[in-house]
C-alpha cells in the first residue's frame, strides 16, 4: 500500500480524475469512464448520470447552458458539443460579443437520454434533445432533435431507421425499465410510429 501511495503516476492518474472528472462536475453518477484528453469550458455546466463512458478528443463549449447525459450511455471519440451559438449585434465585429454581451436564446441546454450510442466524430449543437435508445452515426452533425429508438446520420442528421419495432421497443423496456418510466404504446406511435415506412434493417 505504501508503495502505491508513493507511485507517482497513480498519484497522478488519481488526482486527473478527481480534478477533472468528479469534483468539477455539477453532478456526476457512479461507474463514469473519460478517457483524456477531453476538453469542457464550464464544468460546472456539465451532468452525467450512472454507467457513461466517454472517449478521447471530447470538446464541450458553451458557458451558460448545459450538458445533460442521464445515463447508461456509450459515445466514442472525438464527442463535440456546443450548447451556445454565437450572436449578431449591430454597431459590434462578431469577436467583440461576449458571453455576458449576447442576448438570451442564444444557449439552450443539450439533453442526452438513457442508453443512447454516440459514434465517433459527432457534433451535437445548442438545443438538441437525443431520445432514449437513440443512435448517432459516425461523423453526424446534429441539428434537430433525435426521436427515441432511432438511427440518425449526415450532415445535417436526418433519420435513418428504426431501431426496433414497437412491440421490440416495449420488450426492450419491460426488462430495463420499472413501469412508471416505460413507454406507453400510445406514446410510441405517436413519436415514432410515422416512421414506421422506415426499414429496419437500412
Amino acid at each position: 500500500m505504501k508503495s502505491l501511495k508513493q507511485n507517482c503516476f497513480l498519484r497522478g492518474c488519481y488526482m486527473l480524475q478527481k480534478m477533472f472528472f468528479t469534483n468539477s462536475l455539477m453532478r456526476s453518477g457512479r461507474n463514469i469512464k473519460i478517457i483524456p484528453p477531453i476538453f469542457v469550458a464550464n464544468k460546472s455546466n456539465v451532468i452525467i448520470g450512472d454507467n457513461v463512458g466517454i472517449g478521447p478528443y471530447a470538446y464541450i463549449t458553451g458557458t451558460n447552458a448545459k450538458l445533460i447525459i442521464k445515463g447508461n450511455c456509450s459515445i466514442a471519440e472525438h464527442f463535440t458539443v456546443h450548447t451556445g451559438n454565437h450572436a449578431r449585434i449591430k454597431g459590434k465585429f462578431v469577436s467583440d460579443i461576449t458571453e455576458k454581451a449576447k442576448p438570451k436564446g442564444y444557449d439552450k441546454d443539450v439533453i442526452i437520454e438513457q442508453d443512447v450510442w454516440v459514434g465517433c466524430n459527432v457534433t451535437l449543437l445548442s438545443g438538441v434533445h437525443i431520445g432514449r435508445g437513440a443512435t448517432i452515426a459516425a461523423g453526424a452533425v446534429v441539428t434537430k432533435d433525435v426521436p427515441p429508438y432511432c438511427t440518425v446520420g449526415g450532415v445535417p442528421a436526418k433519420t435513418l431507421k428504426r431501431n426496433f419495432s414497437i412491440d421490440e421497443i416495449i420488450e426492450h423496456e419491460q426488462i430495463l425499465y420499472p413501469e412508471e418510466e416505460r413507454y406507453s404504446r400510445e406514446e410510441l406511435e405517436k413519436v415514432i410510429g410515422s416512421l414506421g415506412e422506415l426499414n429496419q434493417n437500412t
